[in-house]
């Protein structure tokens, strides 16, 4: 089958080549990735999309908090907002629907980790305010001695069954 160390094969090959050898495979050189056109600028814009998620998300957090909201009542003494120059302790707990802080009757209160159970009926141990900004309504407490001393509030959503309990912050004026 073989002939002058080369096979039947390649001799009909290298006939029907006209005499010239190609080669094989053509192996890509080491190192390079050779990328798909598309491929490529699908990943741009996909970076791009980060980034540009990136600093939308920077810029409306600098301006969350930077504002200062007043809220919905009999008057506008009650405002809220992210955050407190001349108050360190409030922002020790960050929340995206809840405000970090609350003015209510001349005193500070900071948002705490906890929560009451307020259900959704009115409750005679939870009278509200009268004071709401958007979906968020604020209340008292009577039902706790703390609630009772005024050193807690609570602001519920319209659609939970629980309160965010925040707490008064004396240092803070």
């Amino acid at each position: 089958m073989q002939h002058a160390g080369r096979d039947r094969y390649s001799n009909l090959l290298r006939t029907l080549q006209a005499g010239q050898e190609l080669p094989w495979q053509q192996r890509p050189k080491a190192g390079r990735f050779v990328w798909h056109p598309v491929a490529g600028k699908l990943l741009r814009l996909i970076l791009v999309g980060i980034l540009l998620y990136a600093a939308v998300t920077a810029v409306l957090g600098l301006w969350r908090d930077q504002r200062v909201d007043t809220w919905v009542g009999p008057d506008a003494s009650v405002m809220s907002g992210q955050r407190l120059d001349d108050c360190p302790l409030v922002g020790s707990v960050r929340d995206d629907t809840f405000p970090n802080w609350i003015r209510f009757d001349g005193t500070i209160y900071r948002l705490t980790d906890a929560v009451r159970p307020m259900g959704f009926e009115p409750d005679a141990a939870f009278p509200p305010t009268g004071y709401t900004l958007g979906s968020m309504t604020l209340f008292r407490t009577i039902k706790t001695p703390e609630g009772q001393a005024g050193t807690i509030v609570l602001v519920k959503l319209d659609n939970v069954p629980v309160g965010r309990v925040y707490r008064a912050t004396p240092d803070c004026s």
